[in-house]
């Protein structure tokens, strides 16, 4: 709500002129009211046609006060001209030297003073003097300079007295003014962080309910976009391990981004001093801050906030815009509530993740176990078929596991199988799924991957655990192994996901009974 209306400083000039009219339609009918009852000998026709004139004027003066083109206060000088002109005028008429309307001059100067200034009350009175003196040298009557002098004297006083007045009055409505003006604009910004809260609240319960870091993010950005209205955001991860922030999203005019892997930020930017004081910051102009790290083309400002959930640093979210000065204080509250919410959504997504990972990492070597095997190959399958694309299977055996473990003991044996499932990860690529089929067998899912490029794959696996020396920590403890692999792709060998894993499981028996330390196919 408004503290005052958009036309009330108009409602507030237009009185003056309501009261002038007033005045002055009184000063007419006391000069009637007058001249109807005085002698004859002070009603002449000419004072009478003066004060049809004067009707003449007021309704004048009334006709061009409304009209929004008009300068007011042009208009009320020249009618304060016109009253000076006739008070002279009705003195001249009514009794001259000896006419009591000389008074009207008093109301007129302090009227037009307070009116039109200190300035514009002084040189009414002047003229006013001027005119009042010049009709009594005219007329040539004698009267009493002392009475002469009051009666001038009291005009400058009644100019002074008011021009100071209204200086005084219209510095206190210009103040007046502009301080209703910064409640309106303080309201106004008061109104739109008051929603910008309630809705970044209620956006904060459907955060707390998503499990996914991926759509924890989009969340994120969103509403830093629709609800924040920013130009440019970025959501940064903090790696305490490695000391540095990680870019995960932003936002920049319209265009959203997600990094995998992310971006690494060294804490010693303006979002690194965040992680460290663990206060938010606002950037007037980052032209001035030797700390800024240039991120959106052009920015001017830049706000940052850190993600604190359970007393630790969780990440920073990081605000820019191309105008200097525009995050103000109220953003900086808002923007940090989102930063609360946003630090416990993204803990509450990584603990979810953690934990899922849980059901679906083999424990011993840190690759996914038999269970995310099947369903990660139930849904390859089915891309494949969507897009008529080959899926090839590589199935891998330790050639006499069990003799190794006989030998050298089993915990030496399990650090053989963590050993061999690292081997195999960098033979392959990033969007193939290594996984631990059950003892010492291994399975390899190879998305869009012929029959023919599978065992070239799993002949350069097989090559690299032959060239491996296995040994422990200590080096006291070291073997050489071999492994069988067997191939089978989709649909060369089989369409459906149960006969696929039976055909590579065919081939590896295979190369079993070949003598081992091969790859081979059906």
């Amino acid at each position: 709500m408004k503290v005052h209306s958009e036309n009330s400083e108009s409602k507030l000039w237009s009185w003056p002129t309501n009261i002038l009219l007033l005045g002055r339609g009184l000063i007419f009918l006391g000069v009637c009211f007058w001249l109807a009852f005085a002698p004859k000998e002070y009603t002449t026709v000419y004072a009478w046609i003066l004060a049809s004139f004067f009707l003449l004027h007021l309704g004048l003066f009334f006709y061009l006060s409304r009209k929004r083109k008009i300068l007011l206060e042009k208009l009320f000088f020249f009618n304060f001209i016109f009253d000076i002109i006739f008070i002279t005028a009705l003195i001249f008429f009514t009794g001259k030297a000896q006419s009591n309307f000389y008074l009207l001059y008093y109301l007129s100067v302090s009227i037009g003073s307070y009116y039109l200034g200190f300035g514009g009350g002084l040189f009414l009175t002047f003229l006013a003097s001027l005119s009042y003196l010049g009709l009594i040298m005219l007329l040539g009557k004698e009267i009493f300079a002392g009475d002469l002098m009051v009666r001038v004297s009291f005009l400058w006083l009644f100019a002074i007295i008011f021009g100071m007045a209204s200086k005084f009055i219209k510095v206190s409505e210009r103040r007046l003014f502009k301080t209703l003006d910064v409640l309106n604009q303080r309201t106004v910004e008061l109104e739109r962080t008051q929603v910008q809260i309630e809705t970044i609240y209620e956006t904060s319960r459907a955060l707390g309910e998503i499990y996914n870091l991926e759509e924890v993010l989009d969340e994120i950005l969103r509403i830093a976009k629709d609800i924040l209205g920013f130009q440019s955001l970025s959501v940064l991860l903090f790696d305490k391990e490695k000391e540095c922030l990680l870019l995960k999203a932003k936002f920049e005019l319209e265009k959203k981004f997600k990094f995998d892997p992310p971006k690494k930020i060294p804490l010693t930017g303006i979002t690194g001093s965040v992680v460290k004081s663990r206060k938010g910051v606002r950037i007037f102009d980052v032209r001035t801050d030797p700390r800024y790290v240039p991120g959106l083309e052009d920015a001017r400002s830049e706000m940052a906030v850190p993600m604190i959930s359970r007393g630790k640093v969780v990440g920073v979210l990081d605000a820019e815009s191309k105008k200097i000065g525009a995050f103000k204080e109220a953003d900086q509250r808002v923007f940090s509530i989102l930063a609360s919410s946003a630090a416990m959504a993204i803990e509450n997504a990584m603990l979810h993740q953690q934990t899922e990972e849980l059901t679906i990492i083999d424990e011993l070597t840190g690759i996914y176990n038999f269970r995310y095997f099947t369903k990660k190959l139930t849904g390859e399958l089915k891309r494949a078929k969507r897009y008529h694309q080959p899926l090839s299977l590589l199935m891998i055996d330790i050639d006499w596991f069990k003799r190794c473990n006989d030998s050298y003991g089993h915990l030496f044996g399990n650090f053989v199988l963590k050993t061999l499932s690292s081997v195999i990860s960098s033979c392959i690529r990033e969007v193939d799924i290594l996984s631990r089929y059950g003892g010492e067998e291994f399975v390899v899912i190879l998305p869009q991957t012929t029959k023919i490029d599978a065992k070239r794959i799993g002949e350069r696996i097989r090559y690299q655990i032959e060239s491996t020396t296995f040994k422990d920590k200590t080096g006291s403890t070291k073997t050489f192994l071999t492994v069988s692999l067997g191939v089978a792709s989709y649909p060369v060998d089989a369409e459906a996901q149960e006969e696929l894993i039976k055909k590579v499981d065919q081939a590896l028996y295979i190369a079993k009974g070949k003598g081992k330390n091969l790859v081979c196919t059906l």
